[in-house]
């Protein structure tokens, strides 16, 4: 059976702004955020929706509820659709990993998938759980983070994980199968007017 989800990007935080690796940290939404966050809580109230499940990560949690008030969906919290969790590089920018960890980094960035960061998971952890965790009906929004994202579309399409640029605040309309996605998934971050 084929199902139609809508997956949204936490809108940003002050961590996000900074090109910090947050990982499992809680931060919670900027100002910026927030206005993401209710951007796309307008969009998708014009949608008939079928349930929403969301990380239970702040940032997440604070998106998924204004979208609840949009919509009158209640937002089941989920760790399955936790970010990537990136142990010792949490909270640090590129710049520092690389020079507090380097040959970790180095290890990780040719291994993703089986190499995690040091005290973290692997993509195909991250990919395991955030799979499992995706509803199996149709119209149902799930809200969760950049890497969940890129990784989920990059397993379900057969592209690379950097081949999805998933701003904060984007969705994506994601039709798919259980298996594959059935038809090229589209992002977008909707504007304040939409």
């Amino acid at each position: 059976m084929t199902c139609t989800l809508f997956l949204v990007r936490h809108g940003a935080t002050a961590a996000n702004a900074e090109g910090r690796y947050v990982g499992w940290e809680e931060h919670p939404l900027s100002a910026d955020g927030l206005a993401q966050a209710e951007a796309a809580a307008r969009y998708l109230s014009r949608f008939r929706l079928t349930g929403m499940r969301t990380s239970d990560l702040m940032r997440c949690r604070q998106t998924a509820e204004r979208i609840g008030r949009a919509t009158g969906l209640t937002p089941a919290p989920d760790p399955r659709l936790r970010e990537l969790n990136f142990g010792r590089f949490s909270g640090l920018t590129y710049e520092e990993i690389a020079r507090q960890w380097p040959e970790e980094l180095a290890a990780w960035l040719a291994d993703p998938e089986h190499a995690p960061p040091p005290g973290g998971e692997s993509l195909a952890s991250l990919r395991s759980r955030a799979l499992a965790a995706l509803p199996r009906q149709d119209g149902a929004v799930v809200v969760t983070h950049g890497g969940v994202i890129r990784t989920v579309l990059a397993h379900l399409t057969g592209r690379g994980l950097w081949d999805w640029r998933v701003p904060p605040g984007a969705m994506v309309l994601l039709r798919w199968d259980g298996e594959r996605a059935v038809d090229e998934p589209r992002v977008w971050r909707p504007e304040a007017g939409e």
